[in-house]
């Protein structure tokens, strides 16, 4: 009966901690989350750790070396944080330094937030990929009837409406509103047949957003709250201007000058077009992201509903400008907001830029290899171009051997 209670304590201590760690947010503070990064590094393998340690060095002297004022990443493997960490200051200005909870403007990665919400509202049957668009908003008119009549909820979200590139990202630079815009859109000739040629837009990917609210009868910003934010634990996730101005721990943004960066004003123009370049997030927001994408949240975004995400809808041609950054691309796709790109190596990339108003981001993953990182900084620069491409670049060179770096332990 003695042999028991060594069996019984464990017991008791196992379950006290699961219950601890079920009980607890996802949402860590800065130092709870450094010290769980640092704990769970001891978990990775050698190999990998290496390729973390020497990729952090390789960004932080490009960081340095452009002298990039703010900055922030985030690496996962499979399910562990291998590296979430702030560098610089949010503002030349103050020289206050920014920290894990730091908001930046994302610009469009908030498509592929976009693009995974309307996945949520498509699986649940609301909506379908093949929406129409005008039944969702009545006022919206085209070059032509039948243009109208065609464009489709997918089409919208893969940048396929059949609108010339960019159509009157120009005027949303000018400040003019999303509503008096939309109102001009029949004055543009198309350039494609609907679903035919992929065409980068702002503007026309944000009728996701008026399809989205017509079908569930809730504000964008909200659906964002109630589904992905509120359901991830991204407290410092915003979707507004206001919002944004409203929190003391933001980067501000920075421009090039003579003596290397000075700050700029926040400007509210790319919040018209919430769906596509609305969101701010901190690191540690991104963190959770990123846990979903690579498959990691199952209770909120299941394997099947991000391979329809995923899925390749369109063509990119592999030398649009918007890719150059990446060596050795063999083929490129968009799917529900995000690129995929296949490289020679065989590695499938799903991957999202985004620069608005001095902010420049990127975050990018490999599902197959379950890896990814995050970059956000409050400046335009070179080194988030180069160093997104040069992550995966690394990790083959030093981690796709089967002796090599191997699959984490972390949870």
């Amino acid at each position: 009966m003695q042999r028991k209670y060594p069996l019984i304590v464990f017991a008791v201590l196992i379950a006290g901690f699961v219950l601890r760690e079920w009980a607890r947010p996802n949402h860590l503070g800065a130092a709870m989350l450094s010290y769980e990064v640092k704990q769970k590094m001891a978990l990775l393998d050698p190999a990998f750790s290496q390729f973390v340690h020497d990729y952090e060095s390789f960004l932080q002297q490009h960081l340095q070396e452009e002298g990039v004022p703010g900055a922030a990443v985030a690496i996962i493997k499979d399910s562990t944080v291998a590296l979430a960490r702030a560098y610089g200051v949010r503002s030349v200005d103050s020289g206050e330094p920014a920290g894990l909870h730091t908001v930046f403007r994302i610009a469009s990665l908030s498509k592929g937030f976009t693009g995974l919400l309307s996945a949520l509202i498509v699986e649940e049957g609301t909506l379908s990929w093949e929406e129409p668009v005008y039944r969702h908003v009545p006022g919206l008119r085209l070059k032509s009837e039948e243009q109208a009549r065609a464009l489709q909820l997918r089409h919208v979200l893969s940048h396929t409406t059949g609108l010339p590139r960019h159509t009157y990202s120009n005027l949303l630079n000018m400040g003019m509103s999303y509503p008096a815009i939309l109102e001009m859109l029949d004055q543009v000739e198309p350039s494609h047949p609907v679903g035919a040629y992929h065409n980068y837009q702002n503007v026309a990917f944000s009728l996701a957003g008026d399809v989205l609210q017509s079908a569930t009868g809730k504000p964008f910003g909200q659906l964002l709250q109630e589904r992905l934010f509120s359901s991830l634990n991204m407290e410092d996730a915003s979707v507004s201007y206001e919002a944004f101005i409203g929190n003391e721990n933001r980067a501000l943004p920075h421009r090039r000058a003579a003596a290397g960066f000075e700050t700029v004003k926040i400007e509210p123009n790319y919040y018209e077009v919430l769906p596509s370049a609305g969101i701010n997030a901190s690191i540690s927001d991104m963190v959770e992201w990123l846990q979903l994408l690579l498959g990691n949240r199952p209770h909120i975004a299941s394997e099947a509903l991000l391979d329809q995400v995923f899925q390749p809808f369109v063509e990119i041609p592999v030398k649009d400008r918007v890719l150059r950054k990446w060596p050795g691309l063999e083929a490129a796709h968009y799917g529900m907001g995000w690129r995929v790109l296949t490289l020679k190596s065989g590695m499938e990339v799903v991957e999202h830029s985004g620069f608005v108003n001095g902010y420049r981001a990127e975050i990018a993953f490999s599902r197959r290899e379950k890896v990814g990182i995050v970059l956000l900084t409050n400046a335009p620069n070179y080194t988030v171009g180069a160093c997104a491409p040069a992550f995966f670049e690394q990790y083959r060179a030093q981690c796709m051997q089967p002796e090599n770096c191997g699959s984490t332990n972390g949870s």
